[in-house]
Order: C-alpha cells, then structure tokens, then sequence
C-alpha cells in the first residue's frame, strides 16, 4: 500500500460530516417588521425571506413587504448634510452646557448659550 491509499483509509476512518449550508433568514410580523434573525435551528410556523450574508449583517436597515414578501430598505444609510458649530454670541439659542437642546423663540430658559456654524 502506497502513502496515497493509506491516507485516503485513514481519512474514511474518521467520521467526518459534510458542513451544512448556511441559509440567512428574516422572519417578520404581519406588519413587515423583522423580529427574528436565524441563520441555523430555524424556528417553525413563521413568516420568513431567505437574505445574503450582507443583508443579515444590516437587518437594522430593512423591513419586509408583505404584499410581494421581498425585502424593503426603510433605512438610508447615507448621513446627509452635517455641520459643525461652536460657541458663539448670535446662532441657535439652547440651554447653556447642553447644545442638544435647542430653544424656540417662545421658550424661556436661563441660562443660555449661543451656537452658530464653524465656517
């Protein structure tokens, strides 16, 4: 027996098991809305869409239509217009040492501080 033969006999020694395939999947409600992700031990008796690799890494940007039972993007991935600010003495008024909250004209609030665009 040459070194071939006896790997190939060694090798159907061992009990080894073909991987199963991957199979992502959304499962959803009757409203579209993903509420489960499984890639393995899938539940039963639930709506689903199979979806690739890319997909199940990004189910937070989908919904499903469950007229045609496709996938629908509901979120967009792009951030659009973004400004930077500093502190200034005309611009948005908000409350001072929390720039997140912004004042209209009709509120009042003490104290206040001013921002206005870093350009």
């Amino acid at each position: 027996m040459n070194w071939q033969e006896e790997f190939d006999a060694a090798m159907k020694s061992f009990d080894i098991k073909e991987p199963e395939s991957v199979e992502y999947r959304f499962h959803y409600d009757e409203f579209g809305h993903i509420t489960i992700c499984s890639m393995q031990n899938h539940p039963k008796d639930t709506e689903y869409v199979v979806v690739n690799k890319e997909q199940y890494d990004n189910y937070y940007k989908y919904a499903v239509d469950t007229k045609t039972k496709k996938l629908k993007v509901v979120v967009a991935s792009t951030l659009g217009v973004s400004v930077q600010l500093k502190r200034s003495t005309k611009g948005w008024r908000s409350v001072k040492y929390h720039a997140g909250i912004v004042l209209e004209d009709n509120e009042d609030y003490v104290p206040v501080e001013y921002y206005d665009t870093n350009s």
